[in-house]
C-alpha cells in the first residue's frame, strides 16, 4: 500500500516527525508481525461480535448501558497502554530517547482528541439515520466507508492507488454489503432502500465522517516518533472523557442517573470490554505501522469469520449471500495487494514460447530484418 507524502511540513528541518533519538526514522516491525496483529485484529473482531450477541437479553436488548461499556473499553486501552509504556521506558538508557518517547506537542494533543469527539458526533449521526432508514439498509450503505477511506486517504494523505486496487475496493465493498443480505423471512419483512431522503443523506455523513477519522487518526499516528502507547494513552484519555460527558448528557452517570454505571452488566458484556478494547489497539499499531486500507481488510474481513464462529458455536446458518460475499471479499483482498504478480505471472504463462508444444504448433511471425534488406 502506498504510504503518505514525505513532504509534510513536519518533516523538514529538524521536524518530529520521521526522526528519532538518535536521528533515525521510526522502527518498522516485520511484516509478518503487521500480518499477525491484522489476524489477531480479525479473531478478536470475530470475539467480540460474538461476545456483544450473548451480552443481550432475552428480548434482544442490551441490559447495560452501551456507552457505559465503550468508556470501560476506552478504560481498558489506557490501562494496557500506560503498562506498555512503563515497561517501554523502563528498558531505555538514554535520556533523549525516553523524551522522544513521550514528547508532545499542542498540535499532536488537539489531533489525538478530535477522533473522541468526531465519534460522539458519529454515534449520535448513527442514531438519527436509524430513524429514516431500516437497519439493514443502514449496514449496507455503512459498507461504502471502504471506498470513502480510500479516497480520504488521497485527500489526507496524498495517498496513491492503481486502477487495479480501487477496484479492489469496490470489490471489497459490495462483498461486505452481499453479506448482510437477509434472507428468508427476514428479507420478505424488509424494505431495502425506501427510507427518507434525510437518512440518506444522514447515512453518507456517517460513512465519510467515520473514513476521514480513521485515516486522520493515521495521519495522527505517524504525525511523530513518540512512543505508540503515548499516543494511545492520548486518545484513550480523550475517549474517556468524551464517552463519560456523553453518559452525563444522556442522564446515566451523574445526580440523574437512576442505576449505576455497571447496572445489568453481566460476563459476556465484560468479554465485550475486553475484547472491543484489543480491538482498539490491534488497529493503533496497524494505522502506525501499516495504514488505514489494512485496518479496513482486517475489519472487513472479520464478516466472514464472525459467521463461520456463529455457525459452529450458536448453530447459525451459513447463507448463499454470506458465502458469495465472503468469497469476493477474499479475491478482493488477493486482487488489492498481489493483483498485479498474479495476472503478470498470467500473462507470462500463457505466453506460446512458455506452453510445451504450442510454441512449434503455431508459426509466430519473424522479426522484422535489422539491416535494411527485404525478402
Amino acid at each position: 500500500c502506498a504510504s503518505p507524502k514525505s513532504g509534510g511540513r513536519l518533516r523538514q528541518g529538524g521536524s518530529e516527525e520521521g526522526m528519532s533519538a538518535g536521528g533515525q526514522g521510526v522502527k518498522v516491525p516485520h511484516p509478518m508481525t503487521t500480518v499477525t496483529v491484522a489476524l489477531v485484529l480479525m479473531s478478536v473482531s470475530t470475539l467480540q461480535a460474538m461476545a456483544a450477541v450473548l451480552s443481550k437479553s432475552s428480548d434482544g436488548t442490551y441490559p447495560y448501558k452501551v456507552i457505559g461499556a465503550t468508556l470501560m473499553s476506552e478504560v481498558f486501552k489506557l490501562a494496557v497502554s500506560s503498562a506498555l509504556l512503563s515497561a517501554e521506558l523502563s528498558k531505555m538508557r538514554d535520556p533523549l530517547q525516553r523524551q522522544v518517547a513521550v514528547h508532545y506537542t499542542a498540535r499532536s494533543v488537539t489531533m489525538a482528541a478530535l477522533p473522541g469527539v468526531a465519534y460522539q458526533i458519529l454515534n449520535n449521526l448513527n442514531f438519527v439515520t436509524l430513524q429514516y432508514v431500516d437497519a439493514p439498509t443502514f449496514q449496507i450503505l455503512g459498507n461504502t466507508k471502504i471506498v470513502a477511506t480510500g479516497i480520504a486517504g488521497v485527500l489526507l494523505l496524498n495517498r496513491h492507488m492503481s486502477r487495479g486496487k480501487w477496484l479492489a475496493l469496490v470489490l471489497l465493498t459490495l462483498g461486505a454489503a452481499t453479506t448482510q443480505i437477509p434472507t428468508g423471512e427476514a428479507c420478505r419483512a424488509t424494505h431495502f432502500f425506501e427510507g427518507k431522503l434525510t437518512g440518506y443523506l444522514s447515512a453518507l455523513v456517517c460513512v465519510f465522517l467515520s473514513a476521514t477519522m480513521g485515516v486522520f487518526t493515521e495521519l495522527y499516528m505517524k504525525g511523530n516518533v513518540a512512543s505508540i502507547h503515548f499516543q494511545n494513552m492520548q486518545l484513550y484519555f480523550f475517549g474517556i472523557l468524551a464517552n463519560a460527558l456523553a453518559l452525563l448528557y444522556r442522564g446515566e452517570i451523574g445526580p440523574a442517573a437512576q442505576t449505576p454505571l455497571f447496572h445489568g452488566f453481566n460476563f459476556w458484556a465484560a468479554v465485550t470490554v475486553v475484547t472491543n478494547g484489543g480491538c482498539g489497539l490491534a488497529v493503533a499499531f496497524l494505522l502506525k505501522f501499516a495504514d488505514s486500507i489494512a485496518k479496513t481488510y482486517a475489519t472487513a474481513l472479520a464478516i466472514p469469520c464472525t459467521s463461520l464462529a456463529a455457525a459452529l458455536f450458536l448453530g447459525d446458518p451459513i447463507t448463499a449471500p454470506n458465502l458469495l460475499g465472503s468469497c469476493v471479499m477474499v479475491i478482493s483482498l488477493a486482487y488489492f495487494y498481489k493483483g498485479d504478480q498474479i495476472f503478470a505471472n498470467i500473462a507470462n504463462t500463457i505466453k506460446p514460447q512458455n506452453i510445451p508444444g504450442l510454441a512449434a504448433a503455431v508459426k509466430l511471425p519473424s522479426p522484422p530484418p535489422t539491416n535494411g534488406t527485404t525478402r
